[in-house]
């Protein structure tokens, strides 16, 4: 059982306080009885009360509340009350009494009111036949319970303490509240209210029956031993309450469905009572047997319109599915021209990534011989085993470059694989790589430009250390003596020779015109000179173009890297050396001081 603060607060002190008093009651003689029993009433009159309010306040707070059934069951206590007065005043009282009759009234009516307060709090909304089926379930239980209950009670009680019409009133309150619990039990789910604390109301109304039941055919009986019954009632009315304060929630809760497909079995007891019970009417066994005949005849019905509801449901799924079919058949005419006739390669993969179709551009791409992919070729599966590292680009064995793109296939929310489309993009890869060349190389000897100098001294290393501008000497009279030819002819051979020279970390440039950077390393001046001198001797070397032979020498200068230098004021140093010297012998290396 759930543990809840109410229930678990209150109700283990009433039980235990009340069952404390009343064994002492018993102790003491019947007076004490009556007087105890009296307290405990009143007293529970009184704590019921307050949990009403309890529950009518906490109510409030739902979105849809459902207050007037408190107030219901209020009028219904007050009702309660007043039966219990007129009870104690003839207990007690010598010289003021009322008739029974009063008081049997008085809890006659706080028991139909308390009843019509359940239907409006718990009424479902289920169909008629549903609601049809559990009042003849409850019916039938309640009939066999009574009929049974009047066979016991006309072998055991005396007839002349029957007292009609008080004893038929009696019976007909305990069977209306019988009737009602077992026809809510029976409607498969209830609004508002736990049956947990359904069977603990109705667990109220079953003892006030019994107790009243035993008033009337067993009152010694009753005096003696069922005075308490009373207290008892308000304690199981006080559980029921309780229990409902721990779980009021918003909306509607549905119960679990009571089974009752052994309510065909009560008919075994009326068959035996019929073969052994040879005397006498049967008009109990006929009442029974025709209500379950009746209830036959509901489920029958009920079955009947469910078959037909189900066929009618059969028939509309069935339309459905095959308009579905044909819909889906006339988009596969649709989209199979546009998937086949692709210009890209196209594969269709189910979700266990296996390759199934292929467009006519995949077919042709990965040697495939047909739409349907039955056997995969070498290509696919290479294709395949790609897949497997999730790039956006694959790489054929030809050295084809694709850039993939996937496109999920979802079927009623559920993924069935998708199209892999294989976009060739190897001349597009190859037209970028050659832009990109051509703008950070010279166009005539194919060295780095000053765009490509700029991106080396962006990631400089530090072991360079020296930047190096070479004019070339005399480059002016080749051009004017044997033209433009030859003049290009010397250039490319100058890149050639410098660029095949290069050791370690240097790297050569063409800035323009008959203009050269060098970007490289030395551990001193000594070392740079040295190395400068090389490159000099080298291009001094006679050119030899168509025959004839050229003579070109170059002016270094040298500059070396200064912390926070950037590379327009690297150059800068780097060119007033070269023109230092080339204002001077030429043909010479100057190295950059800051006294220049």
């Amino acid at each position: 059982m759930q543990r809840s603060p109410y229930f678990i607060r209150w109700f283990p002190s009433l039980l235990i306080i009340s069952l404390i008093l009343i064994l002492y009651s018993y102790t003491q003689g019947s007076f004490m009885n009556h007087l105890v029993e009296q307290v405990l009433e009143y007293l529970s009159f009184l704590l019921i009360g307050l949990f009403i309010l309890i529950a009518y306040k906490k109510e409030r707070s739902l979105v849809v509340p459902k207050r007037k059934f408190w107030i219901i069951a209020f009028i219904s206590l007050i009702f309660s009350l007043a039966a219990s007065i007129f009870e104690t005043i003839n207990l007690f009282s010598n010289t003021l009494s009322f008739p029974n009759g009063y008081s049997l009234i008085c809890f006659s009516i706080s028991h139909y009111i308390f009843l019509i307060g359940l239907f409006y709090r718990i009424a479902s909304q289920k169909s008629f036949s549903q609601h049809l089926l559990a009042f003849m379930d409850a019916l039938i239980i309640v009939v066999f319970l009574g009929l049974a209950a009047f066979h016991t009670l006309s072998e055991l009680a005396d007839p002349a303490a029957s007292t009609f019409p008080y004893d038929m009133i009696v019976v007909l309150n305990t069977s209306l509240g019988l009737f009602v619990f077992f026809y809510f039990f029976f409607v498969q789910e209830t609004h508002w209210v736990s049956r947990t604390t359904l069977s603990l109301l109705f667990l109220s109304l079953f003892i006030r029956g019994m107790y009243e039941v035993s008033a009337v055919y067993f009152p010694d009986f009753t005096e003696q031993y069922l005075v308490f019954s009373p207290v008892l009632i308000r304690l199981a009315q006080s559980a029921a309450i309780l229990w409902h304060l721990d779980h009021i929630t918003e909306g509607k809760q549905a119960s679990p469905v009571v089974q009752r497909t052994w309510l065909p079995l009560l008919a075994i007891p009326l068959f035996l009572h019929y073969v052994i019970e040879l005397e006498g009417k049967k008009f109990d066994v006929f009442i029974i047997l025709l209500l379950l005949i009746i209830r036959q005849i509901i489920i029958a019905r009920q079955h009947t319109l469910l078959v037909q509801k189900l066929n009618e449901r059969n028939e509309q799924l069935a339309e459905r599915i095959e308009h579905r079919i044909l819909q889906i058949k006339e988009s596969e005419q649709q989209v199979l021209p546009l998937f086949s006739s692709h210009p890209d390669p196209i594969i269709r993969f189910d979700q266990n990534e296996t390759a199934t179709y292929a467009n006519l551009a995949a077919q042709a791409t990965f040697k495939l011989s047909a739409l349907s992919i039955e056997v995969p070729t070498h290509s696919v599966l290479h294709l395949q085993s790609s897949l497997q590292l999730d790039s956006n680009r694959y790489l054929d064995e030809s050295n084809r470059q694709y850039e993939l793109t996937k496109i999920p296939i979802h079927i009623a929310s559920k993924s069935v694989g998708h199209f892999l489309v294989l976009h060739d993009i190897t001349e597009q890869k190859e037209r970028q790589q050659r832009i990109e060349y051509h703008a950070f190389h010279d166009v005539l000897t194919g060295i780095g430009n000053r765009r490509a100098l700029e991106r080396t001294f962006l990631s400089l290393k530090s072991s360079v250390n020296y930047l190096a501008l070479l004019d070339l000497d005399g480059f002016k009279l080749v051009n004017d003596t044997y033209g433009h030819e030859a003049g290009d002819y010397v250039l490319i051979e100058v890149a050639r020779r410098m660029d095949h020279e290069l050791e370690g970390d240097e790297s050569i440039y063409r800035l323009g015109g008959d203009e050269f950077a060098l970007l490289t390393s030395a551990e001193n001046e000594f070392s740079l000179r040295r190395r400068c001198k090389h490159f000099l001797h080298l291009l001094r070397r006679p050119y030899v173009y168509k025959g004839q032979t050229l003579h070109v020498s170059a002016s270094i200068g040298v500059a070396p890297f200064f912390e926070n230098d950037d590379l327009e004021s690297w150059l800068k140093h780097a060119d007033l050396a070269m023109y230092r010297i080339k204002n001077r012998e030429k043909n010479d290396i100057a190295l950059y001081h800051q006294d220049f």
